[in-house]
């Protein structure tokens, strides 16, 4: 007789126990990439505000005042660039592609259009940016000194 013995069990036993091991590790495993996917998004939207916000301050340079919307916003951009007063060097890198100025209509997580409110009736000319994913905001329509302030900064 042998001092080994080849153990004695089901197959079946075994192979649950191996099913669940991949369990463990797939649930260890997904929130991580929940969260890496999640932080790419954050980032990809701020940068995308950061680049609405240098149009509009390239805007509010050149009219005295701020885009009343996106469309008249990308339009200016497009124009800046083609005539080369405007450099795409000017805006922040995206964290998912190069820059294109239509890429600053929507964010990327949701792919829903950014809002933008601007007030140029008053005294200080103000705008609010807001992501639709909840990423932040820039500027405000009531606080003056949150003018053209991000809210991560």
């Amino acid at each position: 007789m042998s001092v080994y013995q080849k153990s004695k069990g089901s197959i079946l036993f075994k192979l649950i126990i191996v099913a669940l091991i991949a369990v463990l590790i797939y649930v260890l495993y997904e929130p991580f990439q929940i969260r890496e996917r999640e932080d790419g998004f954050r980032r990809e939207s701020r940068a995308r505000m950061t680049n609405i916000r240098t149009a509009q301050l390239q805007h509010i340079n050149e009219f005295g005042r701020y885009a009343p919307s996106m469309d008249t916003l990308i339009a200016f951009v497009n124009k800046e660039i083609s005539t080369g007063a405007l450099t795409i060097e000017a805006f922040k890198p995206l964290v998912f592609s190069p820059f294109v100025s239509e890429s600053l209509y929507y964010s990327p997580k949701s792919h829903l259009p950014y809002v933008m409110t601007s007030i140029d009736t008053t005294v200080i000319k103000k705008y609010l940016l807001e992501c639709p994913d909840g990423y932040g905001s820039i500027g405000s329509l009531t606080d003056d000194s949150r003018i053209n302030k991000a809210s991560w900064e």
